[in-house]
């Protein structure tokens, strides 16, 4: 089974109940899906249990290793938030 890797703005939506698209919530909930350790650090919601609330929803964690973080520093700076990059 494919499981969906969520963005932290799709992650955002779901948790404030904001995702107007059936078909993307029948998607996630028939797929799964797994949520990086990012998205809890790039939200900024009152929330001292944002990665509760996560597991909560059924999605699992996407394992990011030292290797991955790494090769950040292989790819060029193209703004900002390190964690938007192509």
């Amino acid at each position: 089974m494919m499981r969906l890797l969520l963005d932290t703005c799709i992650v955002y939506d779901w948790l404030m109940g904001e995702i107007a698209d059936r078909q993307c919530v029948e998607r996630v909930q028939a797929e799964g899906a797994i949520v990086s350790s990012v998205s809890v650090w790039e939200m900024a919601l009152p929330s001292a249990h944002i990665a509760e609330e996560i597991e909560a929803q059924g999605f699992q964690w996407l394992n990011i290793t030292p290797y991955h973080a790494q090769t950040v520093l292989e790819r060029g700076v193209y703004h900002k938030n390190p964690f938007d990059r192509c």
